[in-house]
């Protein structure tokens, strides 16, 4: 991660100052001990700024979508998707936040790319079809879900909700909730399809348990869809505490893996064993650490690609196989405001026809998702948001998501896409959040995508695929 600035050396004669370029530089006492108001200067150049009295920061969006954030009383500061440090903390003079002159060049810097119209981010608005059923009396609740589609009926597929407040949540397609899983308080939750346990192929839910400290791994009953809490199994990792997970099917080897991320970025991947008295072992394979707190991933089973969103930071690729090594292959976005902008949470795989599809992401700070290219150094496409339905409102700030580009009945015959919504409201009336579904033949339209005249990809039916450089 390249840092706009570093901090000043107790000793240094003459103070440092960020340049325009991002580098480090020398400048007069004067200069450094410039005061610009803020708030004056965004005015001129068409800025949209917005201040958080609980915290004391200022966040500012540039005409061309960078993002931009300073703390009263603190020297740390946030451009365009990096971190940098300033020569003295942020101070407010008559009324407004008074930065040094260096970070305001940086920002003039920031505010000339992108002039051009092609530079335009192209964003369209879907609406929100049907929403689950908010957990009353229950305050930061749902976080993240799975879709479990059925084998036989794709109607009487269900979402697999985790939550803070405790438990697994299963709703139906309609947005009802059919079962509720007392547990811990659970995180992040995924799903994969046939993993051999005691002879027989079992469909598997996997979660982070936060208030254990555990992935726990709980077979799904092949008709119903009931979780077998009698059977489930936990892993007790190595990191102080579990946060992001994605489970991930190797079409290479047919092994099966839990990914896991922790608060303070370790990552942690975990091959899962039958033990022989009908319980999952997990045997980690590999580790490493990234630079801050991440916690949405998505594996892509076909391609052997893992996908790592790094909250204020933005998205990595990395080979998902245990001897893939700890470097990531590329990075394919920045949350520097305009695609992303911080936090960057949930990620999704919409498994297109001959390894075709996209990768999703929900880009919090902006309360929109953006869509890439599934294929190659995943080319960006546009991005969207979730308005007001007919029978629900829209969702904002999102954490996590989930895709199935899979016939899912009448209700949903061209897939769905479905997220968290974290103010979610009726009226006036802020509910706990809940999650909202949105059918993807309202995304394709907007995406200017013919809809497929079949199921696209059957999640147990997944082919493995080269990527061109392979």
């Amino acid at each position: 991660m390249r840092r706009l600035s570093g901090t000043i050396a107790k000793m240094t004669m003459m103070p440092l100052i960020l340049g325009a370029t991002g580098t480090i530089c020398t400048a007069s006492s004067s200069e450094a001990d410039s005061c610009i108001p803020l708030y004056d200067k965004l005015t001129s150049i068409d800025a949209k700024r917005q201040w958080s009295p609980k915290d004391d920061i200022i966040t500012f969006k540039l005409r061309n979508g960078i993002v931009g954030t300073v703390t009263l009383g603190s020297a740390e500061f946030r451009l365009a998707g990096m971190k940098g440090t300033l020569p003295y903390p942020v101070r407010s003079v008559g009324g407004s936040p008074c930065i040094p002159g260096s970070l305001w060049r940086d920002i003039q810097a920031e505010d000339a790319k992108y002039a051009n119209a092609e530079n335009e981010i192209r964003v369209f608005a879907v609406r929100a079809q049907d929403e689950t059923a908010p957990l009353l009396g229950d305050e930061d609740t749902v976080d993240d879900l799975a879709i479990w589609v059925h084998p036989d009926d794709p109607g009487r597929s269900l979402l697999l909700g985790s939550s803070k407040a405790g438990g697994i949540h299963a709703y139906d397609l309609g947005g009802s909730q059919v079962r509720r899983y007392g547990l811990s308080s659970m995180n992040n939750i995924d799903v994969r399809y046939g993993f051999p346990l005691g002879g027989r192929l079992v469909d598997l839910a996997a979660a982070t348990n936060i208030t254990a400290n555990t992935i726990d791994l709980i077979p799904i009953h092949p008709r119903t869809g009931e979780l077998d809490m009698a059977a489930s199994s936990s892993i007790v990792p190595a990191m102080p505490k579990v946060y992001g997970l994605s489970l991930y099917h190797s079409l290479r080897t047919g092994s099966y893996f839990a990914m896991l991320l922790g608060e303070e970025g370790e990552f942690e991947q975990y091959e899962l064993l039958d033990d022989g008295r009908g319980r999952i072992a997990g045997k980690m394979v590999r580790s490493f650490r990234l630079a801050s707190a991440s916690e949405g991933m998505a594996a892509d089973d076909e391609y052997g690609l893992l996908y790592i969103a790094e909250g204020d930071i933005g998205i990595w690729k990395y080979d998902a196989e245990p001897r893939g090594g700890t470097a990531p292959l590329i990075k394919v976005d920045t949350a520097d405001g305009r695609r992303l902008q911080e936090d960057v949470e949930g990620l999704a795989l919409y498994y297109g026809a001959n390894g075709k599809g996209y990768l999703l992401a929900s880009s919090q700070g902006s309360s929109s998702y953006a869509i890439y290219e599934r294929e190659g150094n995943n080319a960006f496409v546009s991005s969207f948001t979730i308005e007001d339905g007919e029978q629900a409102d829209r969702a904002t700030a999102a954490d996590g998501i989930d895709v199935s580009s899979f016939s899912l009945g009448d209700r949903y015959p061209h897939g769905l896409f479905v997220s968290q919504d974290d103010s979610n409201l009726e009226g006036d009336l802020k509910l706990p959040p809940n999650f909202k579904l949105v059918g993807w033949d309202s995304i394709a339209e907007g995406l200017d995508l013919p809809l497929p005249t079949l199921p696209h990809t059957d999640p147990r039916e997944l082919q493995l695929r080269r990527s061109a450089d392979e």
